[in-house]
């Protein structure tokens, strides 16, 4: 297997993890339902909790996935130098990472909501505790996360509207960047089309670079050189 099948192998394996964690997003809310918009993390309490155990199992596999991608992006963006192109790929690759214990985590939070709600009286407070220290550990991820991605993102657009790149400069508009911009006006939506875009909508962006980069780097050698004669 020669380096640019593995190249287009990395990238297809990551688009195959953004559907999968598709999936598993829907499960997290408990399936496909055509409903108003509803936080995932805050929508937890009301989800069956075999639905949220296996929502954060299939997300948990499918996701460490995004990290193959992040070779074609590099590929894609190489024309600009290394020194540009290197910053938004480790910056990304180590948002996304911490993607998967954030994700995984749905099903230790969903334990604690439920067993407050429906816990005996006598361990209201031990309960009410355990459920605070899990808001801090999802509060705590989503600051790892908050400090990386988004720089990461931004350098990304950058590096592609004003340097050279493999990258179409409209190309921005699959950016992860775009997701905390839209979410939200996602998080908006009415019954029905809430509960259908809501669910999956950041992973589905997140799929979609993915795909543009495996794309765009379908004919390009990991190296860099364009091969001919050869179509996606």
């Amino acid at each position: 297997m020669n380096e640019s099948t593995l190249l287009r192998t990395a990238g297809l394996l990551a688009v195959l993890g953004g559907v999968l964690n598709g999936f598993a997003d829907y499960l997290l809310q408990g399936g496909l339902i055509p409903r108003a918009a509803v936080n995932t993390y805050e929508h937890l309490p009301h989800v069956p909790y075999d639905l949220v155990f296996w929502g954060s199992i299939i997300g948990n596999a499918a996701i460490p996935l995004w990290l193959l991608g992040f070779w074609p992006v590099y590929v894609a963006l190489a024309p600009a130098g290394r020194w540009l192109a290197l910053p938004p790929v480790l910056l990304l690759g180590y948002g996304f990472s911490l993607f998967a214990g954030y994700h995984g985590s749905y099903a230790l939070y969903a334990a604690g909501f439920q067993a407050q709600s429906q816990g005996p009286a006598e361990l209201s407070e031990t309960l009410t505790t355990l459920v605070e220290r899990l808001h801090e550990y999802h509060d705590a991820l989503l600051v790892l996360i908050g400090m990386t991605v988004p720089i990461g993102s931004i350098w990304f657009v950058v590096v592609v509207l004003f340097f050279r790149t493999h990258f179409a400069k409209w190309m921005v508009i699959f950016s992860p960047l775009i997701v905390p911009l839209t979410q939200p006006f996602v998080e908006m939506l009415p019954a029905p089309w809430g509960g259908f875009v809501r669910p999956a909508w950041g992973t589905t962006i997140f799929t979609l670079f993915f795909l543009v980069a495996t794309i765009v780097t379908w004919n390009i050698k990991p190296s860099g050189r364009e091969k001919t004669g050869e179509t996606p």
